[in-house]
């Protein structure tokens, strides 16, 4: 039930998903799904809410593997079968008022697990004083959507095999940036 309602969602986004349409993608009749969810929403996200694959207690006690462990599992979430979905979800969520409020309760843990690794960094003396978590998850979460949404269909298998290698120059980049900036805001 769960997978066929994260491939619809991920296929047709939320104008094209529908109760209907699940039931058929999963072979199931309508009434079984509408007597166990209420609403399409409540079924789309308790799908997704499950399969949420982002473990939110990483702390190593280092930025930098906290980091390439937090993108190591966005990357795997993205390029797993069902990973549109998850891109779906960031989507649809600025779009449809009625989503964001779902959308944020399975995108909430992520977020403060990158926050917290930011804060932890920055009280061990790793990143700078005022360093912007946002910033931190924006350029992890940014850069490892794009990787997967515009690597072309032939060199998907290599990038896949190549991510890590990929996460370690993602990884040291944002580093160099966060303190650069630093550095550059300290020199004036």
């Amino acid at each position: 039930m769960f997978r066929a309602a994260i491939d619809l969602f991920g296929k047709k986004g939320w104008a094209g998903f529908t109760i209907d349409g699940v039931a058929r993608a999963a072979g199931v009749g309508k009434a079984s799904l509408y007597l166990r969810w209420d609403s399409k929403q409540q079924l789309l996200f308790d799908a997704l809410a499950a399969r949420a694959s982002v473990d939110v207690s990483v702390d190593t006690g280092d930025i930098r593997s906290d980091l390439r462990h937090l993108g190591g599992q966005l990357l795997g979430m993205f390029w797993a079968d069902g990973g549109i979905t998850y891109m779906r979800l960031v989507v649809e969520g600025a779009v449809h008022e009625e989503f964001a409020e779902h959308r944020d309760r399975v995108t909430h843990p992520t977020v403060l697990a990158a926050r917290q690794i930011v804060h932890r960094a920055t009280a061990r003396g790793e990143l700078p004083p005022g360093t912007s978590p946002a910033l931190v998850l924006d350029a992890i979460l940014g850069a490892t959507i794009m990787h997967v949404a515009v690597t072309p269909a032939e060199l998907r298998d290599v990038a896949r095999e190549r991510s890590d290698q990929y996460l370690d120059q993602l990884v040291d980049l944002i580093l160099a940036g966060v303190r650069g900036v630093a550095k550059e805001s300290g020199d004036h």
